[in-house]
């Protein structure tokens, strides 16, 4: 059979298959059960299959694609314009059909197994720093009820607690001394837990030529360039630097109308995990831009003389997110002079 698209609404068990031909007709618009979706497919000469962006479209889509089907994802927030009538299947499914076909969708990449095991990594080391910081946070407040008042920081708990624990003037009964040990031997094993993870990682990109490259950045270090590896498929599917920073979520929200333009604060959209990274990178340099005098950081210098710290750090982010794209979608190496001109 013969269509133009392929659009499928993916669930758990159940999915909804919408086809429409070269008139964009709706050929039909059924249910198929989980274990036939691909026999299902596979009678369909390789056309344009598209999904709705979620938890299941990754590996789904790598199976479409061995079948020979182009498979394309479009981001939940752009279908829902597109829905008519009630929230059902059958018109999910054909508004994931209209929407693919619109000239401006941006659509996501489907991403590979390897790209997807970084993310696990990135997700679990995500949720341990979490636990840590939950656990330092519970400890230094319940310290602080004992009358042992701590630094912020876990860097200021770890070198004081075991003076405080081994100190038998304080008010600390046995009991709590006994469970403070358990819960800082927690944060301790924990700690460790994300050295690991961190240390998987690099080995998982260190022999990517992309990384390579774009680990000449200054404060782009392996955790960074391997967030890039997992969450970027091709940056020449960006049109320029500014689209590629404006998806992770660092260019200003724009108020216009008639003759009134005005910029607002940064429309944080996209990729939270990325824009965090790039924004720490920023904080680290902006903090040793004063070490060496090297054309980056005597353009950092500049930069903070000119705004506020919080803008400084956006900025430079902005600046580090553009100048990865220009080094991955032109395959260049970096330059310092170029970067500063």
């Amino acid at each position: 059979m013969k269509c133009s698209v392929i659009s499928i609404d993916l669930a758990k068990n159940v999915f909804q298959i919408c086809a429409l031909d070269e008139k964009r007709q709706v050929l039909f618009n059924k249910k198929v059960k989980r274990t036939q979706l691909l026999q299902e497919l596979a009678l369909f000469e390789p056309t344009l299959v598209v999904t709705e962006a979620c938890y299941s479209s990754n590996p789904w889509g790598r199976r479409i694609q061995a079948l020979g089907h182009t498979v394309k994802c479009v981001p939940a927030f752009m279908v829902k314009p597109f829905v008519v009538g009630g929230k059902n299947d059958r018109n999910d499914a054909l508004a994931i059909a209209e929407a693919a076909l619109r000239p401006k969708i941006r659509f996501v990449e489907i991403k590979s197994v390897e790209q997807q095991d970084i993310q696990s990594l990135f997700q679990i080391r995500q949720l341990l720093i979490r636990q840590k910081n939950a656990l330092s946070n519970q400890l230094r407040g319940l310290l602080a009820e004992y009358g042992e008042v701590m630094p912020k920081g876990y860097v200021h708990l770890r070198k004081l607690l075991p003076d405080v624990l081994e100190n038998p003037n304080n008010e600390l009964s046995n009991i709590s001394r006994e469970f403070f040990h358990q819960i800082n031997d927690n944060i301790l094993a924990i700690s460790n837990q994300i050295k690991e993870i961190e240390t998987k990682i690099e080995s998982l990109i260190q022999n990517k030529p992309s990384h390579q490259r774009i680990s000449q950045i200054p404060g782009v270090g392996p955790i960074i360039s391997s967030a890039i590896h997992a969450f970027v498929n091709d940056a020449s599917a960006f049109k320029n630097g500014r689209q590629f920073s404006a998806w992770i979520g660092l260019t200003p929200k724009q108020y216009a109308s008639g003759e009134t333009n005005r910029l607002g604060n940064i429309t944080k959209r996209g990729n939270s995990a990325l824009r965090r990274l790039l924004i720490q990178g920023s904080h680290i340099l902006i903090i040793h831009c004063e070490k060496t005098d090297t054309p980056f950081n005597l353009w950092l210098r500049q930069l903070k003389q000119r705004m506020p710290r919080g803008k400084c750090v956006v900025a430079v982010a902005n600046k580090l997110a553009r100048v990865i794209w220009h080094i991955l979608a032109h395959d260049e190496a970096f330059s310092q002079e170029k970067v500063c001109y």
